[in-house]
């Protein structure tokens, strides 16, 4: 005869087969996986809302701000930018607006970024 909680070893095997001590827990039915599915789903997409405002307001106080550096030649006296010149150009000049051909020019072709300014 065995007691609750002792151990059931075959004779000459390394295995034991030991009964669970603890509480198992029941399995799940479907509506319960479902509703704790649901449940952190809608958890997540608080926390990522809560990362998405956070990350919002570090950037807000620069929709306020001034061209700063570079963006002044590249973008406020670009004719490329302002309109001034054919849409043509902003295929054939730099980022900042001078004719690649140009001894000057900086070689910097980026014609995608100067059209979304």
């Amino acid at each position: 005869m065995r007691l609750s909680g002792e151990s059931v070893c075959s004779s000459g095997s390394s295995r034991c087969n030991r009964p669970s001590r603890g509480l198992s827990k029941a399995p799940m039915t479907r509506s319960a996986k479902s509703r704790e599915n649901k449940s952190s789903g809608s958890n997540n997409g608080k926390v990522y809302g809560v990362v998405g405002v956070v990350a919002l307001s570090c950037y807000l106080n620069g929709l306020t701000g001034d061209f700063v550096h570079d963006d002044i030649p590249a973008v406020t006296q670009n004719k490329d930018v302002l309109g001034l010149s054919p849409l043509s150009h902003v295929f054939r000049n730099d980022f900042w607006g001078t004719a690649m051909s140009d001894i000057n020019s900086h070689k910097s072709y980026r014609p995608l970024t100067t059209l979304t300014f």
